[in-house]
């Protein structure tokens, strides 16, 4: 019996691992821990490291094997604040059996490095036992982020300050990727410019003029161009469309927005110099003959029934200027604009042809109209002296020629020689009278 029981017991001895066995398991595993690319650190309850294999020695200048004296945690943190903060890991720790961050340490070197550090309990059903950290070198891809983050900013920085309105969408269009503050206060946006970037560019639409509306939305080739718009509140914009892309490969679409308010006033003020005289205010020569060109073309096309070309010129201007002086003689000019306006219809124009020859078109005036309305020009100026400061009542007449514009008129010089015409005739037969040019 007793011999029996040897024999069944022999197989039991025989499955436990010899010492040599155990040695070379031992040995086996610290080859896998010192050769492996991790760091491998063993802490206990306290955060006291335990155990350093190869690689956690040499980076973090730690004993090599089991610590014969615990080190703190503390040791590699990068200062006490850090290391309180840790702490709050281990409380995740014991609760969930594993905990993964990522932390900056203090290396050999005292440089600070980032890690990947996943902690796990080496008696999983032990809270408060020791704890295994596997820590991997991340420092190389937090500097990267690091500096695409401050890249980032700088270009956001950029953008922020840039002195027009910007806005970028996505490769696909879809989606707005940054915008400034510019941008919001040139389109009344009751938003700040940071709560569109991630929004869809559709989500923007709503508040915008339709026809910004459209040119944000329009991204094919044949229409990348500048545009410009009118603001209801009087201010102008202009579009500048600038595709992104890295070789063929498009990355997005960025919208400049240029206010050229001012350049439009300028630009108005410029066209309103070359087609006023500067003196009275009225239109010149060159922008009273496009009229009359073009109501011309309007009785042509059977638009307008009737009209007529009025020239006046004051008699005796010369004797104005020669008594009371040229500045004087403005004021009369001056004057005489304003009694002939008073007279005109919204459809009718006055313009100076130069010196003092002034000429006005009565639209819708046939001929008796005409005369009679020339005659009313006539007298009122007659009958309302310019008045000078230190002077009084400067009096003064004009003489006027009436050219009825006919339907297959030949053309404006035409026009305005028998107008010329009819003018030269009142001034021949006494002045201060009206003359309508009559076909012999």
């Amino acid at each position: 019996m007793c011999c029996a029981a040897v024999r069944k017991a022999m197989p039991a001895r025989q499955l436990r691992p010899s010492l040599h066995e155990r040695v070379e398991q031992a040995h086996l595993i610290s080859a896998l821990l010192d050769h492996g690319s991790a760091l491998v650190l063993v802490a206990g309850p306290r955060r006291e490291i335990l155990y350093a294999n190869k690689r956690a020695s040499e980076r973090l200048g730690l004993p090599l094997g089991r610590v014969r004296r615990p080190l703190s945690f503390r040791t590699i943190h990068t200062n006490e604040e850090r290391f309180h903060a840790f702490g709050e890991l281990y409380q995740l720790l014991r609760a969930q059996g594993s905990v993964r961050t990522e932390w900056e340490l203090r290396t050999v070197n005292e440089e600070p490095c980032w890690f990947d550090m996943q902690g796990s309990l080496l008696t999983p059903n032990d809270p408060e036992g020791n704890v295994i950290w596997t820590l991997i070198d991340v420092n190389a891809k937090h500097k990267a982020e690091a500096e695409l983050a401050n890249t980032q900013q700088r270009l956001e920085a950029i953008i922020d300050h840039f002195p027009f309105g910007i806005v970028v969408t996505d490769g696909e269009l879809r989606h707005i990727v940054a915008a400034n503050q510019v941008l919001t206060r040139m389109l009344g946006l009751p938003f700040a410019a940071d709560t569109l970037v991630g929004k869809p560019v559709q989500a923007l639409m709503p508040h915008l003029p339709e026809s910004i509306a459209q040119a944000l939305q329009t991204a094919s080739g044949s229409f990348l161009h500048r545009t410009e718009h009118a603001l209801p509140n009087g201010h102008h914009l202009e579009i500048e469309p600038l595709p992104l892309a890295k070789g063929a490969q498009p990355l997005g679409q960025c919208w400049v927005l240029h206010d050229i308010t001012d350049y439009k006033k300028r630009e108005s003020i410029l066209q309103a110099l070359a087609l006023t005289d500067p003196l009275t205010g009225v239109s010149n020569r060159r922008a009273f003959i496009d009229r009359l060109e073009m109501e011309m073309e309007h009785l042509r096309l059977g638009e307008v029934a009737n009209a007529a070309l009025v020239m006046l010129d004051i008699d005796h201007f010369k004797r104005v200027n020669d008594t009371y002086g040229h500045a004087v003689g403005d004021v009369v000019l001056k004057h005489l604009v304003e009694t002939v306006s008073r007279e005109l219809r919204k459809d009718d124009m006055l313009g100076r042809l130069g010196g003092e020859e002034f000429a006005v078109l009565l639209s819708g005036a046939d001929p008796q109209v005409a005369m009679k309305r020339a005659e009313d020009l006539r007298t009122a100026m007659e009958n309302h002296p310019a008045i000078v400061e230190g002077i009084g009542p400067v009096h003064f007449t004009a003489s006027l020629g009436i050219c009825s514009l006919e339907r297959g008129a030949v053309s404006v010089k035409h026009c305005l020689e028998r107008a010329d015409g009819a003018l030269y005739i009142s001034k021949r037969t006494g002045r201060n009278k009206s003359t309508l040019w009559a076909t012999r």
